[in-house]
């Protein structure tokens, strides 16, 4: 009888020592990412916008205003991409902004500003009984953009810089001027410009590498390509150096 009572204990002890292993490990804790910052926001509307992806460029301009409502660059550029679009009444609003915030002569205070213009009905005439039309929505904004390229330069380990400016050729586009720094080899791209003619200009350090015209139709991408076939001078007369 003992020695079944000594069985019976065993078993019992045997089946609790198997019911109480290791306690199970805790849930591994989940992974915390970081929310974009303003400057990779600033990058990927600048990308999409590219891309001619401007409804989606239109939602991370809109996610880095949150970050920094006051940013007037950031309130063209939504306009600029939401002319692309057809949400007239949310572009009116942006560059409405930029009008307001802006110093008078600013290159997107004057885009913005002739872009309004252009929205607005016409004024009635005074000797007349009848109601003018309203005039139609301006259209979108255009683009030029295009890659550069030099013979013996590779971009990848050569920095050779060019600054790039665009000026407005005629009366509608002559309040528009604009500067960009590329590296030799890279892409360019001038957004937010109203159609029209324009004069492109391109210097690396001293030397003038390119003059010419392009014309922008609205709503549409101006490729316009710079190399040695289009250039002032030849590959002898320009041998780049890094800045």
């Amino acid at each position: 009888m003992r020695i079944r009572s000594l069985l019976v204990a065993a078993s019992a002890l045997a089946l609790l020592s198997g019911c109480s292993g290791p306690p199970p490990s805790p849930p591994a804790p989940a992974a915390i990412t970081s929310a974009p910052s303003l400057a990779q926001l600033r990058e990927e509307g600048d990308a999409r916008a590219r891309r001619g992806e401007y409804a989606r460029a239109a939602e991370s301009y809109r996610a880095a205003l949150r970050l920094a409502p006051d940013d007037l660059l950031l309130h063209f550029a939504l306009g600029s991409v939401l002319s692309y679009t057809d949400r007239r009444d949310e572009t009116i609003e942006q560059f409405s902004w930029v009008v307001a915030h802006g110093r008078p002569g600013q290159p997107e205070v004057a885009t913005a500003r002739a872009w309004l213009a252009a929205a607005q009905p016409p004024p009635k005439a005074a000797a007349s009984r009848t109601e003018a039309q309203p005039a139609p929505a301006p259209g979108p904004l255009g683009a030029v953009k295009g890659a550069t390229s030099w013979p013996g330069v590779d971009p990848e380990s050569q920095w050779v810089p060019v600054e790039l400016r665009i000026a407005g050729a005629a009366p509608e586009t002559a309040h528009m001027k604009m500067r960009i720094r590329v590296f030799l080899g890279r892409p360019y791209t001038f957004l937010s410009l109203p159609a029209g003619p324009y004069r492109i200009l391109a210097r690396s350090g001293g030397t003038k590498l390119w003059e010419t015209r392009v014309v922008v139709d609205a709503g549409k991408e101006t490729v316009l390509d710079l190399s040695e076939a289009n250039s002032l001078v030849k590959a002898a007369d320009f041998p780049p150096k890094q800045g």
